[in-house]
């Protein structure tokens, strides 16, 4: 069984979704410009986490679970949507509570652990993440494949995420990216909470 065409199909299609900027983009980028790079790519290594976590999960049969069982994934939306929400007003709160000088000079670094706990809690915060792959696994792999193939796709699956995911870290970590958000970091907040606030809103509230 030639195998092959049927992965680089899944991977392909896999890659042009987790490059659409959503609520992984934006955590990433925002640790990545107003942290540093290795906190940045903690948070890749989180949200990659979770979206290998997911694919098992569509594998061991979760979507199929979320369509017996709406109720469940209700649940896990609204509060995965609450928790992006509640990131959100975090940031833009933060924002106006805290001055350029005090922000930089008083706080306290982010440990890795936290950055890798807000990129995994990040992308759990969407069931419908889930029912994707359930239906991508449908759709490209043969049903009869060996366990092997699916061990190698959902490994393929989170590479290719941490690759992108690194890659978004090291350019908004870059010092003249970072030299440009911090000269206007209050704007920027505002605009990454409002981004965060409005993707949990329309995930915590919108049944399509």
């Amino acid at each position: 069984m030639d195998l092959f065409l049927p992965i680089s199909s899944l991977i392909g299609i896999w890659f042009l979704v987790v490059t659409i900027p959503g609520p992984n983009f934006v955590a990433v980028t925002q640790y990545s410009i107003s942290e540093s790079r290795v906190e940045g790519f903690f948070i890749a290594l989180g949200v990659s986490t979770g979206a290998g976590i997911w694919a098992t999960a569509s594998l061991l049969g979760l979507g199929v679970l979320f369509v017996h069982w709406p109720l469940l994934y209700d649940i896990i939306r609204l509060v995965g949507g609450l928790y992006l929400m509640f990131i959100g007003l975090k940031i833009i709160r933060a924002a106006f509570y805290f001055s350029l000088s005090s922000f930089t000079a008083n706080q306290l670094p982010v440990s890795k652990y936290a950055a890798f706990r807000r990129g995994l809690l990040t992308s759990f915060s969407n069931p419908k993440t889930a029912a994707f792959f359930g239906s991508l696994f449908v759709a490209t792999i043969p049903p009869q494949a060996p366990v092997w193939v699916f061990v190698i796709t959902i490994a393929l699956i989170v590479c290719v995420s941490i690759t992108w995911y690194s890659l978004v870290a090291f350019f908004f970590s870059i010092e003249k990216v970072q030299s440009v958000y911090h000269r206007s970091k209050r704007f920027l907040d505002c605009i990454t909470g409002s981004i965060l606030l409005f993707l949990g809103a329309r995930l915590a509230f919108s049944k399509s």
